[in-house]
């Protein structure tokens, strides 16, 4: 009994040793001595058939000139919090080009049960934060909570390149959405339209009234073109109330009718506002010297 403690207690402060909280200036950039590996993996957490899997992806995409991508897969960060470290550590490596910053850096923090994405503004546009996240939820954690972190990496990496590669990814059926009832969508759509009706009224009734004394008694007696664009005319609608006599004037600027109607009136939207690179050989290398402008996402499981 004492030695099965004995044991137990060794490992357990072996598993202690061995693992390493990394600060950013510390992770290996695996990069500047083979410029065809992309994958920083110190801890050995990734097997070495996938690192060779991704490395081989990273120079594809890099190779057909759509992104540079790094990867680092650590056991345990300083400070805990993988989006910082993330923009530290790929950015301090200038993943990307620096002409388009294309760069996109992976970090697998396996103590704190999360991975994060971080992209340049070169990848904002076919890579969003809703798409990293999307990939992370769809491909790569179910494979995490399983504790098959090669599986999750290669996937996840792959599904980056079939995006960046097709400017699509097949993500698997949708959910069907129900379709509601014929007498509920014709109650919306009533609804909907009795209420567009209703501000309608409001508006035009709030038009016509008097400044002087307060009642919807104001008429129109005369409109006036004060100037004309190629795009706007300026006129000038004269209202008198038919209560008190009060002359009250309003100057809009209404579109000029191009054949499709759209002229603004008086009232109605009127004077009351209204609506109106390439890979190298196998030694030395180095990414692009690209910067990270804060896109990306982040998932844990």
């Amino acid at each position: 009994m004492k030695r099965f403690i004995l044991i137990v207690l060794l490992a357990a402060v072996s598993a202690t040793v061995g693992a390493r909280t990394w600060k950013p200036g510390e992770v290996p950039n695996v990069q500047l001595a083979d410029r065809t590996r992309y994958v920083s993996n110190p801890d050995g957490i990734l097997s070495d058939a996938a690192v060779a899997r991704i490395d081989s992806v990273c120079a594809a995409l890099r190779a057909q000139g759509l992104a540079q991508v790094a990867v680092a897969a650590l056991d345990d960060i300083e400070g805990g919090d993988p989006f910082t470290f993330a923009m530290q550590l790929f950015g301090s490596w200038g993943v990307g080009r620096k002409d388009v910053d294309n760069g996109l850096g992976i970090l697998l923090v396996e103590r704190l049960h999360e991975i994060r994405f971080v992209t340049g503004p070169g990848l904002e546009g076919v890579l969003p934060d809703a798409l990293c996240k999307r990939i992370q939820l769809n491909f790569m954690l179910p494979y995490f909570r399983e504790d098959n972190y090669d599986a999750g990496m290669v996937a996840g990496v792959e599904a980056v390149a079939e995006l960046l590669r097709n400017g699509e990814l097949d993500f698997g059926p949708e959910p069907e959405e129900e379709e509601l009832p014929l007498w509920q969508t014709l109650l919306i759509l009533c609804t909907l339209g009795g209420m567009l009706v209703l501000v309608l009224v409001l508006l035009d009734s709030q038009s016509r009234r008097c400044p002087r004394c307060r009642k919807r008694t104001l008429e129109l007696r005369d409109k006036q073109v004060l100037s004309v664009t190629p795009r706007y005319e300026q006129i000038e609608y004269t209202f008198v109330c038919s209560n008190c006599g009060k002359v009250v004037k309003r100057s809009v600027r209404s579109p000029r009718d191009n054949g499709l109607g759209g002229g603004r009136g008086p009232f109605i939207g009127g004077g009351i506002g209204g609506f109106g690179s390439g890979a190298g050989g196998s030694f030395g290398g180095g990414f692009g010297g690209g910067s990270f402008g804060g896109g990306g996402a982040g998932s844990r499981w």
